[in-house]
């Protein structure tokens, strides 16, 4: 017998090659990871963002003990990260992001609980007494907060903490502090017209707004304003200093002056509102870390000067530190006096951190800066992270710091000339309002679905005449506002705004000035901002990587369809899209609901362009892909309607249709909606989503037997 012959030898296999080529990668990223350990604290707000995004992406609160759960969990995770931060540290940084998170999650499960305040049970004529904690002068209107209430029919727990009105008449002369009673027509905040639209309701559960509406009649005054009081006080400054700049500057040019000084911003009309809006200014409007900002460096660079013109200060300190001590106590004044909002607190805690770094001799304008101002405003105001405000405001300043980091100090070497020197400034100014507006066009098109066409051309102008001209005429004003000389520093400020002014309305009227964009989902933002961060973060090469984001979210935009028909509770309005925008229709006018729906969905159409939509007084029918949709405002229109095939959302009648082959949403479903949003799909069928599916259930979310009748 011969013996068998042995096998060839195996190549090495596949599976192996693949695993080495695996772990090969794996060292490079840990080792390039390890290299960036000095940019891993730039990730712990991102973290915190991370569980409080989770937090209120639910459907519900967490129950108790699932937040038990979570804090165990943060506490071992941190615990394990603090224990192998140096023998371990790349096993150390998930664990500490674990940690982070949970902090996160917890935070806005405490603000939630801290925050609840009663909310009006329907909408109606309600009178009310309360006490006026905010006045905002609107001509011929004036807007009120008023809190301490006490409203007839409601039991002191049942009654909400604050209610805003407009008084539509005219009244005597109003103070901050007085305690007036009035008849007004108050409802519960809105919530969404659309599934994932903007939730009034929410936001104002964060402020302990329970009731907005008008007055109905002048107030009765029942008590005089205590004669003490500091925030009284404030409030009364802020009013009188809202009013004076009205008083002396008529029209649109003291209404905007007004905003910029005190935060009043409800005496500018609706018109320049929009062209503000339409020419990319409207944050202009909003005091916010530019105008923050403003104020600061402009009293720093002041008092710089004048403390190195006294020698005993300026041979002991550095000037810059008592310059910064001044510009800190003015940007608290500035705090105090626009109001003290969410986003003014926010822009006050940046600038106080870049501050206080200077007084400590660090850098003022770093990552790491920014990452503690954004971890304190998180853990104080998580609920922040989901708004505009505060995404518009950090992905402003981090993109100009991330620009800032790679070129500024390149651009900052050597000893120009002086007519270099000189240039650079206004095109410093021009660069930063070119990065701002990039880095920020995404987050406008998500939260307020327009993107202003012309707006970097207009910020290009409209801020360097902010910065130069009317926020130092308007910090000139306050100064010598005690000592009755502010006139011809408001007259200033004035000829300032009325130039900005004709920038906004020039802008707005150009071609293609607002491009309307339907409502994006919320993953195409999320993945922006993933590739936004991990672009801005990072300083080495891989940090190009984040660019790759804009192909996902591209994707899911065009993936996106927005909804073929929008109907409100009760079948108030209608909006059907198509390629142009939306068409409106209103049984029941109301421009609110008509403006805002126009603006979810795309803009406003003057005709549906797709399908074949007929409407009379019974309801109106719409027929697209082969299926038919019924909106029945009466009964005899749902009876016919149920004889076909399709859907029919009826007002009034029966929940379930007599034998038919229709399936019908009745009254009692459609009131339970919020309101519907409505597909229909190409092979046949239709897709139907409620807001309140959408918005959960919340405690800013009435429960179905609580809705009025426009279903709130």
């Amino acid at each position: 017998m011969h013996a068998a012959a042995s096998p060839p030898l195996a190549p090495p296999s596949a599976a192996g090659a693949s695993g080495r080529r695996i772990l090969g990668l794996t060292g490079a990223l840990g080792r390039t990871l390890a290299a960036e350990s000095d940019r891993w604290l730039l990730w712990l707000p991102v973290a915190l963002a991370a569980g409080i995004l989770f937090y209120f992406g639910r459907p519900a609160p967490l129950p108790g003990a699932a937040l038990g759960a979570v804090a165990l969990a943060g506490l071992l995770a941190g615990t394990a990260a603090a224990a192998l931060r140096r023998s371990r540290p790349l096993l150390a940084l998930p664990l500490a992001g674990l940690a982070a998170a949970a902090t996160g999650l917890l935070a806005a499960a405490l603000r939630l609980a801290t925050v609840e305040a009663p909310v009006l049970p329907r909408a109606g004529v309600w009178t009310v007494e309360g006490r006026i904690a905010e006045l905002e002068p609107r001509e011929p209107r004036v807007r009120l907060v008023l809190d301490r209430l006490a409203v007839a029919g409601l039991a002191p727990a049942a009654t909400p903490e604050r209610v805003r009105l407009t008084l539509r008449h005219g009244a005597e002369p109003l103070e901050v502090g007085q305690r007036i009673r009035l008849e007004a027509v108050l409802q519960p905040p809105r919530g969404p017209l659309v599934p994932g639209g903007f939730d009034h309701a929410r936001h104002a559960w964060f402020e302990r707004l329970g009731g907005v509406g008008w007055a109905l009649g002048r107030p009765t005054l029942l008590e005089a304003p205590p004669a003490g009081g500091f925030a009284l006080a404030l409030a009364r400054l802020r009013a009188r200093l809202a009013e004076r700049f009205v008083e002396a500057l008529p029209g649109p040019t003291g209404a905007v002056a007004a905003a910029l000084v005190t935060g009043v911003r409800a005496g500018i009309d609706d018109a320049t509102w929009q062209d503000f809006q339409r020419s990319g200014l409207a944050h202009l409007l909003a005091i916010s870390g530019l105008h923050m900002s403003l104020v600061a460096g402009t009293v720093l660079l002041v008092g710089r000067w004048l403390f190195a013109l006294v020698p005993p200060i300026a041979e002991r300190v550095p000037a810059r530190k008592p310059a910064a001590v001044l510009a800190l106590s003015a940007a608290f004044f500035y705090l105090l006096i626009s109001g003290a909002t969410v986003p003014t607190q926010r822009a006050f805690l940046m600038v106080a951190v870049a501050l206080l770094a200077i007084l400590v001799d660090r850098e003022p304008l770093s990552m790491r800066l920014l990452a503690w101002a954004a971890t304190v405003v998180l853990l104080l105001r998580p609920e922040a992270v989901t708004g505009p405000s505060f995404q518009l405001s950090f992905a402003a300043v981090l993109a100009l710091i991330a620009v800032w980091e790679q070129l500024g100090r390149k651009l900052g070497e050597g000893a120009p000339n002086g007519l270099v020197r000189l240039a650079r400034y206004p095109l410093g100014v021009a660069a930063t309002t070119l990065v701002a507006s990039l880095a920020t066009m995404p987050l406008t098109a998500f939260h307020f679905q327009t993107v202003a066409g012309w707006g970097v051309v207009s910020n290009l102008l409209a801020v360097p005449l902010t910065t130069f001209w009317i926020m130092p005429a308007g910090l000139s004003a306050l100064l010598l506002a005690p000592l009755g000389l502010d006139g011809p520093a408001v007259q200033a400020m004035g000829t300032g705004i009325e130039l900005l002014l004709a920038i906004a309305h020039a802008a707005a009227d150009l071609p293609g000035a607002a491009l309307a964009v339907p409502l994006w989902p919320a993953s195409a933002l999320a993945v922006l901002w993933a590739g936004g961060l991990w672009l801005a973060l990072w300083r080495r090469p891989w940090r190009w990587l984040g660019l790759l984001a804009i192909l996902p979210a591209a994707f899911l935009v065009a993936r996106a369809r927005p909804p073929d028909v929008v109907v409100t509770p009760w079948l108030a309005q209608l909006a059907v899209t198509g390629p142009a925008g939306a068409r409106i229709l209103a049984f029941e006018r109301d421009e609110l609901v008509e403006e805002a729906l126009a603006l979810t969905l795309g803009g406003r159409a003057p005709e549906a362009t797709a399908g074949d939509l007929r409407c009379d007084r019974a309801g109106c029918v719409l027929e697209r892909n082969g299926t038919r949709l019924t909106l029945a405002r009466r009964l005899d229109a749902l009876l016919e309607a149920c004889r076909e095939p399709g859907l029919v959302i009826a007002r009034l009648g029966p929940e379930r249709c007599p034998p038919g082959p229709a399936e019908l949403a009745g009254p009692r479903a459609l009131a339970a909606s919020g309101g519907m949003a409505i597909w229909f799909e190409p092979d046949g069928t239709i897709r139907r989503r409620s807001v309140a599916e959408a918005r959960g259930a919340w405690p800013w979310v009435p429960p179905v037997g609580g809705r009025d009748r426009a279903g709130r």
